[in-house]
């Protein structure tokens, strides 16, 4: 991605969050250099990864109370920006994650002997119970991780 095109998605996202812009310095460039680095775009439009805006905050020893100190600005990166890592890692020759709902045939198995099916029903409305990724690797072996919609 050349300079010019992180400095227009970058300044998109100020003007779609103005929050930014009264972020600290520092930790904004830092974010968008970590951003250019990984060659991932920040932003919806992708969901490789956001430029987050969090407060800071320290406490107060009279007070006791917790108070901003500043705002700092975070790179969170997306599911869709991890995928991406993990595919030019040239470790992944397959990634997908699903979602199970209520009603649909699913087992899972961890140990020595794992193993994990999904027969998704027709019920595309009930509420959504597990979540799961499946990897193939290069070297012919799969890795799943599944977690539960509370988790």
């Amino acid at each position: 991605m050349t300079a010019d095109r992180m400095i227009r998605i970058v300044t998109t996202e100020i003007r779609k969050n103005p929050e930014l812009a009264g972020c600290n310095q520092q930790s904004f460039i830092g974010s968008v250099v970590q951003c250019s680095q990984l060659g991932l775009e920040p932003g919806n439009a992708l969901g490789h990864a956001y430029l987050l805006p969090f407060n800071k905050n320290k406490k107060n020893p009279q007070t006791g109370k917790w108070e901003v100190v500043s705002k700092d600005v975070q790179l969170i990166i997306g599911y869709r920006g991890m995928i991406d890592l993990a595919r030019r890692s040239g470790q992944i020759v397959s990634i997908s994650a699903r979602t199970v709902r209520d009603g649909d045939n699913f087992h899972f198995e961890y140990g020595l002997n794992e193993s994990l099916t999904h027969i998704p029903g027709e019920n595309e409305d009930s509420p959504i119970t597990h979540v799961y990724a499946v990897a193939k690797l290069k070297d012919g072996g799969i890795q799943f991780e599944v977690m539960t919609k509370n988790r």
